[in-house]
Order: C-alpha cells, then sequence, then structure tokens
C-alpha cells in the first residue's frame, strides 16, 4: 500500500465524524461563542468546514500566503447548518479524490504557510497535512463538541458513543 491509500481509511473516518458534528449546530445560534476569548459559533463551524478545503490546497501546492489576493482558501462562516454542509460535503470529495492520486514522494515535499508574507511553518506535506489539516480539525471539531453540549444539543459520537447516544 502507498501513503495514500494508509491514509485515506483515517480521513473518511475523520471527515464523516466531522460531518457528523457539524449537522447537529444548532441554526439560530450564530453569536453564541464559549467564553468572549473564543469564536463565536459562526465562524467556528465555518472554519472547522474549511479545513477539508485547507487539506486539499496543502496536497496541491507548495505554498499559501493567506490574508493576500494569492491566498486560495475559501473562509467559510455558518448562516445555517444546511448551506455549511452544502459547502462542506464538495470539499470532502474533492480532498478524498486527491488524497488518493497523491504520490509518496509528493508527500516528501516541503509544503510552506506564510501569513501575508510571514513564515508560519514550513514542513514535509506529509507532517503539514496530518497537523495543519487533520489534527486542526479534530481539535476544532472538539470544541464543537462543547458548545453543543452547552447549547443543550445532542453530542454525536466521534471516537465512541457520548453520553446523548445509547
Amino acid at each position: 500500500m502507498n501513503l495514500a491509500e494508509r491514509l485515506y481509511p483515517e480521513a473518511e473516518y475523520q471527515l464523516q465524524a466531522t460531518r457528523r458534528v457539524l449537522a447537529n449546530v444548532p441554526d439560530g445560534q450564530n453569536d453564541f461563542a464559549a467564553h468572549p476569548r473564543s469564536m463565536p459559533l459562526t465562524r467556528l463551524a465555518g472554519h472547522t468546514a474549511e479545513l477539508a478545503g485547507f487539506g486539499y490546497f496543502m496536497l496541491t501546492r507548495p505554498e499559501i500566503n493567506m490574508g493576500t489576493p494569492e491566498d486560495p482558501r475559501k473562509i467559510l462562516r455558518m448562516t445555517t447548518k444546511d448551506e455549511l454542509l452544502a459547502e462542506f460535503d464538495p470539499l470532502v470529495t474533492r480532498l478524498l479524490e486527491t488524497l488518493m492520486a497523491t504520490s509518496d514522494s509528493a508527500f516528501d515535499e516541503t509544503f510552506t504557510l506564510k501569513r501575508q508574507g510571514n513564515l508560519v511553518i514550513t514542513r514535509s506535506r506529509y507532517e503539514a497535512y496530518r497537523t495543519m489539516f487533520l489534527d486542526h480539525m479534530i481539535h476544532h471539531r472538539a470544541q464543537l463538541g462543547v458548545y453543543l453540549r452547552l447549547l443543550e444539543q445532542p453530542v454525536p459520537a466521534t471516537f465512541g458513543p457520548t453520553a446523548d447516544e445509547k
């Protein structure tokens, strides 16, 4: 098996788990934040969803310079969960198709992330994919789980059953 074939089941599982969480985000609570320094729900849900697009760009570009006209990312803000899922699903499909087409040698190439010309990270594409996409998405998905709990919404299973699932 090549590296993409090994990574695919994990990516597919984590993206499906993320979709379950996004599907439980309540409409009409977009301004809710768990703390004054926390992202509002509209941004946190949007950011969690947009990371599938970020993963795609990590696999297909040598560099992203955030906050510039060349920044290819689409910044998502949730208006309704149905609209957010309609944006998320095609990003997932594109990412998974691209992952399967990524060669082992491409994972060894360097990926650089900048913010308005300032270096954020330079890592192998593999390391960037794992940390800046996959781990990053899981981190924000967990934050969304806390938001769901605080908003009295069911928290779906991501790594096993939750108190809301029998």
